[in-house]
């Protein structure tokens, strides 16, 4: 798959080059003034055309990530206000179905299950914890945001995680003093368990309230 990719965008960066410059310069090469007479236009050209593809490709994938990010946000306004004004809940909701259908198919969403799990978390938290169980048996909890990493195809699912947590004897989960957070390879991580920050933030109310209560 990945090597024709690569073929197909070499080729239409050839047919590109070809139209910009690409054929005067095949015609230097035959004449051996490619390097003579014409020296500055070919190292230009030669330049360019390693350049400007990357640059081309940075540009693209940053407004593609612009248009997931505002696809998603719009069809969650959509979805929110339909909830809210049954009457004109038809109308939002075919928009909000199309704005669903265009930020489920966008590139930015990545080829498997796991960049796609993560795309979409960090779509809708700001961050969340997570327990990372490896084929060892052991047990990572920790906090994942801005600051961790987690490596997306074709990179190796390594996970980095910035925030480690470890049990006190109440039970409470705690930041480990001094932490700079923990690496897990991805050939050793068995199950990955997210729990949403809401969540967490939820059950401590409800924990105090019936402290408060008894």
């Amino acid at each position: 798959m990945a090597t024709a990719r690569v073929i197909t965008v070499s080729a239409f960066i050839t047919v590109l080059a070809w139209r910009l410059g690409g054929r005067a310069l095949y015609e230097h090469v035959r004449a051996g003034t490619a390097l003579t007479s014409y020296e500055d236009e070919t190292y230009r050209f030669a330049i360019a055309l390693l350049l400007a593809p990357g640059v081309a490709g940075f540009l693209l994938g940053q407004s593609v990530d612009a248009a997931a990010d505002l696809a998603w946000k719009a069809r969650n306004k959509l979805a929110a206000r339909a909830s809210e004004k049954r009457s004109e809940g038809s109308s939002r909701q075919l928009l909000h179905k199309a704005f669903t259908r265009s930020s489920n198919w966008l590139l930015r969403d990545g080829p498997t299950t796991w960049d796609r799990t993560w795309k979409h978390i960090r779509r809708t938290e700001p961050y969340a914890y997570v327990r990372v169980t490896t084929k060892g048996g052991r047990e990572i909890v920790g906090t994942v945001s801005d600051d961790s990493r987690i490596a997306l195809s074709p990179q190796p699912r390594d996970l980095y995680i910035h925030e480690i947590l470890r049990p006190a004897d109440d039970g409470t989960f705690y930041p480990t003093k001094f932490g700079l957070g923990a690496f897990v390879a991805g050939s050793e991580i068995e199950t990955v368990e997210w729990v949403s920050h809401k969540g967490v933030v939820n059950d401590a109310r409800s924990a105090i309230h019936s402290d408060q209560q008894a």
